[in-house]
């Protein structure tokens, strides 16, 4: 076997052990049930007609939604048809999808670095909380799958760099789609058409110039804008939707944020010896790839980060781990390049500083995945009892949203024909609106794993939580709609926590202080509570409002002095 074989083999077996690493991490999730988004992806797979989601524009207007992810519908309608409604499926597709991407970022990897850069970054990669945070939820399947089908299109890219002629476009047209299914996938992957000409060219390739460069992105830029003219045909916009509106005038302080915001996903939102360390030897890694390799990194990474703050900055009022996908990767990416640069000034330096980044972010991992995987299952217990729910049952405060259990209620309904019955709150205030009995109460034990019985606990509960002394704390909020976007102000206090109750209870949303919401179903009027979190644990509760959704229309309430200090 010559040089060359045994370095390709060497590099599968590098991928497999990858691979390998990300089903053993994450191996857990197959022991999860339905949750978030999933019932209601599966109603409208279930509900419409069969591939709608790949010719009918009509089916995704209907969804309310600023989502156009063709892919994901396709990738879970393939499990449910393949094996039914059963989840353990769904999440071994799951886990799959994730084992397969990090193979294919260590292959990507290796057409620039060496073995062991490539693979401490893609080990940093697979390792961090964001990506820990994809692993365990099917709805977001969109993200891996874009990321692998993006990482594809790199790879076929530089294929294109590698050949001249009719090779070059055949390999330059097969990535552009790759690209085009990536961004079908998620729009994560829209900005990659300004990535690729920046790319360096691969080991042992010849200098490729500006020129040839932009004549092998024209299929891209094809892609490009069939994409733009699917989406806006799609959902009427290129961008926006419902959820959180960002106007120019809070776009400043927005960015501001979100390098901070990115961060603390980075870690979890846990400052820990681990994380500490590990964003040192990130930051280390980073820095020495700028300081090393000069301007042409500096510009690449620069700008690649540009774009990945950019993507998110309109959505990231309320930050989820997942909108900090496409900077996880740029900044992994750099690492790896990093620990290279650092090997060729001194050896031993890259490898040491990889390796502090390994074992310290394997220790974070830990720590997140704890935490994060005990929600998943709390999560998932509930939701297997409200599918079992019969009339009388109560369910004490589910972590699943509102809309999503009653998603759940409508495949319990019609996908596992099971006869309705059951209902749920999701704050104790509940309790104090409602004095008489409510029936059967039930509530997740984290110790037993799983849902028991608590009825006989719930005056106890309620004449506690009813009696609390902070009913009369200032408290004020301000609502206005204008043009179907409805904005609040929320005081008097900086610190903590805000939310609005509906149905005194029965549901609670978590909410910035200050910020504006695209409605997803217009009516007369929204009769909800803000609750005010304190960081010292006492809460206090508004009357409930009528909040008017007609343009121009508002209202504003308040209780004792503005001036209470934070």
């Amino acid at each position: 076997m010559d040089k060359i074989s045994k370095d390709r083999w060497a590099d599968v077996g590098i991928a497999l052990a990858l691979a390998a690493a990300a089903w053993l991490l994450y191996y857990p999730v197959l022991r999860l049930g339905w949750m978030y988004d999933d019932a209601f992806l599966l109603h409208h797979l279930v509900a419409a007609r069969p591939g709608w989601y790949l010719f009918s524009g009509a089916a995704f207007r209907q969804l309310g939604l600023n989502l156009l992810a063709p892919l994901l519908f396709l990738s879970l309608d393939v499990d449910r048809r393949l094996f039914g409604i059963d989840p353990h499926y769904f999440y071994l597709h799951h886990l799959l999808a994730t084992a397969l991407c990090t193979a294919a970022l260590y292959g990507v990897l290796r057409i620039w670095l060496r073995r062991l850069p490539a693979a401490l970054g893609t080990w940093v990669f697979l390792i961090g909380p964001v990506i820990a945070s994809l692993a365990a939820l099917l709805f977001v399947r969109h993200y891996i799958e874009s990321i692998l089908l993006g990482l594809l299109a790199v790879a076929a890219w530089t294929g294109a760099l590698r050949r001249t002629g009719r090779g070059a476009y055949l390999m330059a047209t097969l990535s552009a789609a790759l690209y085009f299914a990536a961004s079908m996938a998620k729009e994560i992957a829209v900005p990659l058409i300004m990535i690729l000409p920046l790319l360096p060219e691969p080991r042992g390739c010849r200098q490729t110039g500006l020129a040839a460069r932009l004549r092998l992105v024209l299929p891209h830029s094809a892609m490009l804008a069939v994409y733009m003219i699917v989406r806006f045909e799609i959902l009427g916009t290129l961008v926006g939707g419902y959820g959180f509106k960002a106007d120019r005038a809070s776009l400043p302080a927005l960015a501001l944020a979100l390098p901070g915001k990115i961060v603390s996903e980075i870690i979890a939102g846990r400052i820990s010896p681990a994380a500490v360390l590990f964003l040192i030897a990130l930051a280390t890694g980073i820095l020495a790839l700028l300081v090393l390799r000069g301007l042409r990194a500096l510009f690449l990474i620069g700008a690649s980060l540009l774009i990945a703050l950019l993507l998110v900055l309109p959505v990231s009022t309320q930050m989820e781990p997942r909108y900090a996908v496409p900077a996880w990767i740029v900044l992994t990416v750099a690492f790896a390049a990093g620990c290279q640069a650092l090997e060729d000034k001194k050896r031993w330096l890259g490898s040491a500083l990889g390796l502090i980044a390994c074992v310290s972010g394997l220790a974070m991992n830990r720590q997140d995945w704890t935490v994060r995987f005990a929600a998943a299952e709390r999560m998932s217990a509930e939701d297997r009892f409200v599918l079992d729910m019969r009339e009388g049952d109560v369910l004490r405060q589910p972590l699943l949203v509102d809309a999503s259990l009653l998603e759940l209620q409508w495949v319990k309904q019609n996908l596992f024909h099971r006869a309705p019955g059951g209902r749920w709150f999701q704050d104790d205030f509940y309790l104090c609106a409602h004095p008489e009995p409510l029936g059967r109460v039930w509530a997740y034990d984290s110790s037993l794993h799983g849902v028991v019985n608590v009825t006989a606990r719930i005056p106890a509960i309620r004449k506690e939580y009813c009696s609390s002394p902070s009913g009369s704390a200032p408290l004020s909020a301000s609502f206005h709609d204008s043009g179907g976007v409805l904005g609040w102000e929320l005081g008097p206090y900086r610190q903590g926590k805000y939310f609005f109750l509906i149905g005194e209870g029965a549901a609670i949303f978590e909410m910035p202080r200050s910020s504006r919401f695209q409605m997803q179903h217009r009516a007369p009027f929204l009769l909800l509570r803000v609750k005010y979190e304190s960081p010292d644990g006492w809460v206090t509760y508004s009357p409930e409002l009528r909040v008017p959704l007609v343009d121009g229309e508002g209202v504003r309430w308040r209780r004792g002095s503005e001036s209470r200090p934070d």
